[in-house]
């Protein structure tokens, strides 16, 4: 018998795994059965999907564990096939969103900082580097997109490397390199022949003149060199530091003495790169216009007569140095020869004697003849200035006793004298 409630029962989709049909042929009852999946109404489908958009968050982990959230409904996110989970979301809203993420805010941005070498207590030390915060924007823009569009959640900042690191470290070979060749130019130390106290040159000074550029190349500041070889040579001033004419003399020589700032540069420049630790005179210019002249050498004394100062070079270092008194400009015949000599004997405890004077001295280094030399005059006070203009000598180099002393006690037979004004 088959009733209503029998008729009810048929093909219709149900939220049922199975379900069976009950048929009534030829008198008898067949069950038959039939699998069916689950499926979803397209209601129930926009209420899930809807859900889920909702409830999308995407977060940004920064430096200093600050994280940062994007949410679905931040950028109108929509699901465009369920199946393939495909999306869709307002890039103009998420432009605005990560434009306002406080990531880059300019109060929170920390710039990187290379390693940088300092100079400390005579030597370079390495600086380590900063590692800030300022981002790249393109990169991290196109990481979070590509998290939304895959449904990633999580987006480590440092892992996607779109932080502007440092290019340098404390451990680049460049920065390493750079710092062991500026110690070596800062280890240097050159002294300068001249005066009493001469001139040392060393770090604290060679530090000014070093310049490093971004990738830790390093230049020696020639503008730098050249303005201290100046003053070293306007220190020379008053010995060999510009030019000295002379003419006569035993070989009749006309020759100039200066120093050669350019060649004194470029050689300081090398000393420096060497790491040298060497005393030394400037190069000179040594201009020449006799063979004589290219034997004169590095030993000699010279005399300006003009400013009444004596220097005694040997072997390229002063040895001596000091005020004396030449031949009296009010007298004729007195005045001191210009020229270029050689001495010609040493003699101790003798007496000097002239047409209308004798005079005892303990060192005497003649070098025109035997009459007009170097040497002490126990019987001046003074020395330099004027003197010789009115109560001058009879022509010698009148030395004050020490300074007679010291250079009687170093030169030789056949040294150069330089005579000027």
């Amino acid at each position: 018998m088959i009733t209503e409630a029998n008729k009810g029962i048929g093909f219709s989709r149900v939220f049922a795994t199975v379900f069976c049909s009950l048929f009534i042929m030829l008198g008898s009852l067949c069950l038959s059965y039939q699998t069916v999946y689950a499926q979803t109404s397209k209601d129930d489908e926009s209420k899930i999907a809807a859900s889920s958009e909702s409830s999308y968050v995407l977060t940004l982990i920064e430096r200093g564990n600050i994280k940062e959230k994007i949410t679905g409904s931040d950028i109108n996110l929509k699901t465009i096939n369920e199946q393939s989970k495909e999306v869709s979301f307002d890039y103009n809203l998420l432009n605005n969103v990560i434009n306002n993420l406080s990531c880059f805010d300019e109060n929170n941005i920390i710039e990187s900082k290379n390693a940088k070498l300092e100079y400390v207590g005579n030597r370079y030390i390495i600086r380590k580097e900063i590692y800030g915060t300022e981002i790249d924007k393109n990169i991290l823009y196109q990481n979070i997109v590509s998290a939304i569009k895959n449904g990633q959640k999580t987006i480590n900042l440092n892992s996607i490397n779109c932080y502007k690191d440092p290019v340098y470290t404390s451990t680049s070979q460049a920065v390493i390199n750079a710092q062991n060749t500026l110690n070596r130019y800062v280890s240097s130390k050159i002294s300068y022949n001249y005066g009493t106290d001469g001139s040392v040159l060393d770090g604290n000074t060679i530090k000014d003149w070093i310049y490093i550029n971004g990738e830790f190349q390093i230049t020696i500041l020639e503008g730098k060199v050249r303005e201290y070889v100046d003053s070293i040579a306007d220190n020379y001033s008053s010995s060999l530091g510009y030019t000295i004419p002379v003419s006569g003399g035993s070989s009749g020589n006309n020759h100039s003495w200066s120093v050669d700032r350019v060649a004194e540069t470029s050689a300081l420049i090398e000393n420096i790169k060497n790491g040298q630790n060497i005393t030394k005179n400037p190069a000179f210019v040594q201009n020449s216009y006799a063979s004589y002249y290219k034997t004169l050498g590095n030993t000699f004394v010279e005399v300006d007569m003009g400013r009444q100062y004596l220097w005694f070079y040997k072997n390229g270092y002063v040895v001596a140095e000091g005020d004396i008194v030449t031949g009296n400009m009010s007298l004729e015949g007195c005045p001191t020869p210009t020229g270029v000599y050689t001495l010609n004997s040493r003699q101790k405890d003798t007496v000097l004697i002239g047409p209308d004077y004798q005079s005892p001295v303990s060192f005497w280094m003649p070098f025109i003849g035997n009459s007009i030399g170097l040497h002490d005059a126990s019987w001046r006070w003074n020395f330099g200035g004027d003197i010789y203009k009115n109560n001058g000598s009879h022509g010698c180099i009148n030395l004050p006793y020490s300074l007679a002393q010291t250079i009687y006690d170093n030169i030789s037979v056949g040294t150069p004298v330089i005579c000027f004004y």
